[in-house]
């Protein structure tokens, strides 16, 4: 059930198992992490109203953290990230939920700290999801990795934002989507350089590509810069599935659905090709092995 061995498990807020290393406090629903030896934790949260989580990473901390979390119909889950300077994290977001789900997420970052976040959001829930991180020291940087499966008659809506409040701070997000069956996926990437960040970087892609006539899909990118000496990009597509993609997968003895199987992972997988992090990598293989299958 746990992938590391140090792991704590929640159900609407209330700790049912743990075994935590001693770098790691544990005060309500705060987990905070403590300057030490490297820390790997896996998070599992069970949620069937509404819960808070609030992720610590003191000064130094090097962590590699999953979370897998299982949210009921109507469930909301509100999570903050503080990221003390000189911090690394990698962090893998599994999410397992069912019926209609909310997901809040905001973090600051501190000076010359680094977070990698990945998220799996294959899940058969439908979702509405804000996703907001702040840089607010100078070399601070956050790089957001997403693959999202919307299908059947499911509704996904993600809004990833990522804003620069200081100088010479790096913002990147690349979220890949696949639509099928009659579903709706919309991505919103905002990045935004307020004034004074000289030196800072934001980049962005977007993609999506719909598999079925009845589903619905969107990729919005959204770049607002209030200062000159900046880099920031965006790339942002929805496209079509070749058909004579799967009609060849299909006359090597495919069937259609091993055939669709097939280009949902190889469409999803460029996400795992921009993380340096094993362990992300890792886990969003194992993820996307599993779709459709």
């Amino acid at each position: 059930m746990y992938s590391f061995e140090h792991y704590i498990h929640f159900v609407d807020g209330k700790v049912t198992e743990d075994n935590l290393p001693k770098e790691v406090v544990v005060n309500d629903t705060t987990i905070t992490f403590k300057y030490g030896e490297p820390i790997q934790l896996h998070v599992v949260v069970d949620v069937k109203n509404e819960m808070s989580l609030h992720y610590v990473f003191e000064d130094n901390v090097h962590a590699e953290v999953i979370e897998t979390r299982h949210v009921e119909e109507n469930g909301v889950l509100n999570r903050t990230f503080t990221n003390g300077a000189y911090s690394h994290v990698n962090f893998f977001n599994e999410n397992e939920g069912t019926g209609k789900n909310t997901y809040l997420d905001e973090g600051h970052s501190s000076h010359d700290s680094m977070l990698q976040l990945g998220y799996s959001e294959l899940s058969d829930a439908s979702i509405e999801a804000s996703y907001t991180f702040e840089l607010d020291g100078e070399g601070a940087d956050v790089r957001l990795r997403m693959a999202a499966l919307s299908k059947d008659k499911e509704k996904k809506h993600y809004k990833v934002h990522i804003k620069h409040n200081a100088p010479h701070t790096t913002g990147i997000m690349d979220n890949y989507g696949v639509a099928k069956d009659e579903a709706h996926l919309v991505i919103d990437g905002i990045g935004t350089i307020t004034n004074g960040q000289n030196g800072s970087a934001s980049h962005q892609t977007n993609k999506i590509i719909v598999f079925d006539p009845k589903c619905y899909a969107s990729a919005n990118p959204f770049l607002y810069i209030d200062e000159y000496d900046v880099q920031a990009s965006h790339a942002a597509g929805v496209g079509k599935m070749d058909e004579e993609h799967l009609y060849y997968l299909q006359s090597r003895g495919l069937t259609k659905r091993q055939a669709m199987q097939l280009i949902t992972y190889g469409y999803l997988m460029p996400v795992v090709e921009v993380v340096d992090n094993q362990m992300i990598k890792e886990r969003f293989e194992l993820a996307l092995s599993k779709v459709g299958a």
